[in-house]
């Protein structure tokens, strides 16, 4: 069920092509839930505007899912396959993980919640019904902008900032954890 498209980054992606690609994972969602019965641990990037493979998302895209990986193993939890989707509209993973999903979605949150670069995780995790688990069911407030502390969901819809802004500081943090991760290698 592997499934990897390599794409070159800095291509935009228009709505049509977004609107299909969010068809295209709600299909693989479905299909990995019928298949495992069991909860499913979805990661994108938060990458707003028209280009979804900046230059740095592959090298944080990889973090990401060490991140994941490493954190469900530590808690003894089984990752039943892993399943990668490449293409300019990003570049996703999807975890079948033997475990509940409100435990599941704690352990995300602690991902998405440690570092500034995990402000760019989006960790969805599925119960085997494909609803979400949300943050604020297991006690959490919602995100936060990436430019401002009001949710997120508040400046997305108000159009508060420019995708200018939000591309600058996405390409900030994206080249501050390549800088970090560079100094990790180093030790």
């Amino acid at each position: 069920m592997e499934k990897e498209h390599m794409s070159d980054t800095s291509l935009a992606v228009s709505l049509p092509e977004m609107l299909d690609a969010r068809e295209r994972r709600l299909m693989l969602q479905t299909s990995l839930i019928s298949h495992f019965q069991t909860t499913i641990v979805c990661l994108t990037l938060n990458i707003p505007g028209p280009v979804k493979v900046l230059p740095g998302v592959p090298q944080a895209y990889e973090a990401a899912c060490r991140q994941i990986e490493q954190l469900l193993q530590a808690h003894d939890i089984p990752i039943l396959q892993k399943t990668e989707q490449k293409e300019k509209t990003g570049w996703e993973a999807f975890y079948p993980a033997d475990t509940a999903p409100e435990t599941a979605k704690r352990l995300m949150v602690s991902l998405e919640e440690q570092s500034r670069f995990g402000r760019l995780l989006d960790i969805d995790v599925l119960r085997t019904d494909g609803s979400k688990v949300s943050r604020e069911e297991i006690g959490f407030p919602p995100r936060t902008c990436l430019l401002c502390r009001e949710p997120a969901h508040v400046c997305s819809r108000s159009r508060r900032h420019t995708v200018a802004e939000l591309t600058a500081e996405v390409e900030r943090i994206l080249a501050d954890h390549i800088h970090d991760s560079g100094k990790d290698d180093a030790l």
